[in-house]
């Protein structure tokens, strides 16, 4: 049996990997597919440690371009502001949209994810459905942190969104993104890839 990737130099998703998870979601229409597909992308693209994606409410997000992580979402103390990029604004609000034909609390203070008893989502339960779509999707099983380090992965080898001078900055600009609050902690993501290690391994 496969085991879950928890170290940090294996615990992510390359391109492919991300992609078939994805699409797996996208395809399913159910209620839990639909509210999984939106907290795992969250993740993903704003880099959330999993209590700040649990800590999330609707008012949080209700018609937001940026993501105040405050006291109250923020996780190790790292606070901070947060750019929504286009594609998940749109992911947000068509989830708001589903969350109030769904007949959920929509008031600003209630949980933008839960249960299917209206709780807000446990961390266990984070854990399990990760897990869960990972095999489902048939890629590499990772943890929910592992979608942090995917994040933190592609400012670092997908430069082909950033111009000349940015590229120069992009540690900088993921320490900045994951809120870290040493440089130190960030250089994990200047690693050698598992791609470029499976490059060498055939030499």
């Amino acid at each position: 049996m496969q085991t879950i990737r928890t170290k940090a130099g294996e615990n992510y998703l390359t391109e492919s990997e991300e992609k078939k998870l994805f699409n797996h979601l996208k395809r399913l229409k159910d209620k839990q597919a639909e509210r999984d597909f939106v907290l795992l992308k969250t993740c993903r693209l704003l880099a959330l440690r999993r209590r700040e994606a649990l800590a999330l409410n609707v008012g949080d997000v209700f018609g937001a371009t940026s993501l105040e992580i405050d006291e109250h979402i923020a996780a190790k103390g790292a606070v901070g502001s947060l750019s929504i990029p286009v594609e998940l604004q749109d992911i947000l609000q068509r989830f708001l949209k589903l969350k109030r034909k769904w007949g959920e609390d929509m008031t600003d203070d209630a949980p933008l994810f839960v249960s299917k008893k209206g709780n807000r989502l446990a961390l266990r339960t984070f854990n399990d459905l990760v897990d869960k779509w990972c095999r489902e999707a048939g890629g590499e099983r990772i943890t929910p942190h592992g979608l942090r380090h995917t994040k933190g992965r592609r400012i670092m080898d997908d430069v082909r969104h950033l111009n000349e001078e940015e590229r120069d900055k992009k540690l900088l600009l993921a320490n900045r993104q994951l809120r870290h609050k040493s440089m130190t902690a960030t250089l994990i993501y200047t690693a050698p890839t598992k791609e470029e290690m499976e490059k060498v391994g055939a030499l």
